[in-house]
């Protein structure tokens, strides 16, 4: 019998298909992961995978302004940072919690393209 798909583990890793040389500094590439939209940045000669959609309402982050280590929502202009993902700049002003930007881990795989890690997984429970 197949396993259900509550019981199907998500694979480790993503492998983007995306060499180093190929990805554009002034372009961000979206992917859709086994672990939701990530987008692949350039930043200061490293690469970066951020979530994909804005946490504040789910704008495309990746189609905002990239400028630096700062992504910019094109909806309304809240900044990110591609370091730690915390909210730099809000169009409300208002104080209060953002959520982060989620990431990924970036490697070059043995195929010399980029592939994502899967996040962390808490353990399981002792039943």
């Amino acid at each position: 019998m197949a396993p259900s798909p509550m019981n199907q583990r998500k694979p480790n890793e993503f492998d983007t298909g995306l060499r180093p040389g190929e990805l554009d500094p002034d372009r961000p590439v979206p992917f859709d992961t086994p672990w939701g939209s990530f987008a692949l940045y350039s930043v200061a000669g490293r690469v970066v995978a951020a979530q994909s959609f804005c946490p504040h309402m789910q704008g495309p982050l990746f189609q905002g302004t990239h400028s630096g280590s700062e992504i910019t929502c094109p909806w309304h202009q809240w900044r990110f940072s591609l370091q730690d993902g915390r909210c730099t700049a809000r169009d409300d002003g208002a104080p209060g919690d953002v959520p982060r930007l989620l990431f990924r881990e970036v490697r070059v795989g043995p195929r010399g393209t980029l592939v994502l890690s899967a996040p962390a997984e808490p353990p399981e429970t002792a039943g």
